[in-house]
This record gives structure tokens, sequence and C-alpha cells, in this order.
């Protein structure tokens, strides 16, 4: 089996989609639980989502610097 050095576009793009769809489940429960604990965990699970949303976009445009130059 080969080991991956770099990330492709098409696996960033698609760990981002689903990150995404995460964060969204993850803001609905938010909204609609009354209950304060399962709340906070949620939010907190959103956050960490987020970022690492964010991390993957970074590299997206790290990439597609990289491969212009």
């Amino acid at each position: 089996m080969k080991e991956r050095n770099e990330a492709s576009p098409k696996f960033i793009l698609t760990m981002c989609i689903v990150y995404g769809v995460f964060v969204i489940i993850q803001s609905v429960q938010i909204i609609m639980t009354p209950h304060t604990f399962i709340r906070v965990i949620s939010l907190f699970a959103v956050i960490m989502l987020s970022s690492i949303i964010g991390a993957f976009v970074r590299e997206l445009f790290m990439l597609k610097k990289k491969i212009t130059n």
C-alpha cells in the first residue's frame, strides 16, 4: 500500500463537505435542545469541527498556491 504524503484536493474538498454537514447538524441540535448540558457539549463540538474545517480550507488554499506556482 502506498503512503500518502499530501492530501489531494478531492480528498480535502470531500472532508470539508462532510465536516460542514456535521456542523450544520450540531448547530440544529444546539438550537432545538432544551438541556443546557447538551447545548454546552454540542457547542464545544461545533467549535472544534469549525476549526478542523478551517484547517482543511487553509490546506486547500496552500495546495492551490503550490499548483499555480
